[in-house]
Order: C-alpha cells, then sequence, then structure tokens
C-alpha cells in the first residue's frame, strides 16, 4: 500500500455564519479568519498521510444562505464525507442541524458524530477531518486514535443504524503544509 494515493472529497454544509469557512481556514491555514465574509462556494485542499498513503482533501464550503437552497445539493455528487456544522452559541442553528442534519446523517450511514471548536482547539478541528477522512477509506470509528490529540475522538459516538465496521487496525494521520485555496 506504500506509495499509493487517494483523493477524498468532504462538503462542508450549515447554516449561514455557523462556522463552516472558520473550520476550513482553521485546518486548512492554519488561521482562525479575522472577520466573517460570507462565503458563496469556496474549495480548500490539502494532503494527508494515513497508513503509508497520501490522500488528497478536497473540501468544498457550502454557503448557508437560504439564497442558495437549490445550489448547494450540487455539491454533494461524489461526497465521501459530509460535514454539517452549527454554533454552540446559536441555538437556532443547532435546530436546523437536529430537524434536518441528523435526517441527513441516517440518510447517508453517517459514522460519528465529533464536537470541535474552529476558535479555541486547532486539535479537535483536526480530528473532524482525521475522522471524516478514514471513514470516507471504509474504516470504522473505532479504529480511530490519535496519539497527540484524543480529546475529539473520545466524544465521537456510533450514530444508531450504521454497523460497526471496525476489527482494530489503528491509523495515524500527518497533514502536510502544503495547501491551496481555489475560488469557484
Amino acid at each position: 500500500m506504500e506509495g499509493q494515493s487517494g483523493r477524498c472529497k468532504i462538503v462542508v454544509v450549515g447554516d449561514a455564519e455557523c462556522g463552516k469557512t472558520a473550520l476550513l481556514q482553521v485546518f486548512a491555514k492554519d488561521a482562525y479568519p479575522g472577520s466573517y465574509v460570507p462565503t458563496v462556494f469556496e474549495n480548500y485542499t490539502a494532503s494527508f498521510e494515513i497508513d503509508k498513503r497520501r490522500i488528497e482533501l478536497n473540501m468544498w464550503d457550502t454557503s448557508g444562505s437560504s439564497y442558495y437552497d437549490n445550489v448547494r445539493p450540487l455539491a454533494y455528487p461524489d461526497s465521501d464525507a459530509v460535514l454539517i456544522c452549527f454554533d454552540i452559541s446559536r441555538p437556532e442553528t443547532l435546530d436546523s442541524v437536529l430537524k434536518k442534519g441528523t435526517v441527513l446523517a441516517k440518510q447517508v450511514g453517517a459514522v460519528s458524530y465529533v464536537e470541535c471548536s474552529s476558535r479555541s482547539s486547532e486539535r479537535s478541528v483536526r480530528d473532524v477531518f482525521h475522522v471524516a477522512t478514514v471513514a470516507s477509506l471504509g474504516r470504522g470509528h473505532r479504529q480511530l486514535r490519535r496519539t497527540d490529540s484524543r480529546r475529539g475522538l473520545q466524544r465521537s459516538a456510533q450514530l444508531a443504524g450504521r454497523p460497526d465496521r471496525g476489527t482494530g487496525t489503528e491509523s495515524e494521520i500527518h497533514k502536510d503544509r502544503a495547501k491551496s485555496c481555489n475560488l469557484m
């Protein structure tokens, strides 16, 4: 498996101003955005190494504005993972997730739920992308373990209706510093 590469498409969705872009910028650029700028659609890329296999992440930042409700689904085809975001300080964004996100998670057979904070914990942000990447490669969440940060993974929980596929192979992830941002 050494030397092989793969790709993973991750789509990030949620209400307007709930932190989707902040999540991606903390992960891809190692920096929390200084000010809020509404997003229409943006792509970010980052490369990982998982079990000696290079994985290129193509991360899609979607608009949370209801104006784009008919366009947003165009980002879903060929997605390997969907991250559904909400702002814990704005309960209405959580209500949206509970109403729409839970149904979507069950429909797509979501592997886990992981909490993070873009503002205060870069490690928890990395944990989210670690879980999403490994899950999209077909490994169950019980196989996941990070050596430098376990908080986010300890808070993950398997959703009902999803069979446990893990058998115990541990996986590590290494984030490359080479990153780019492409506007769509």
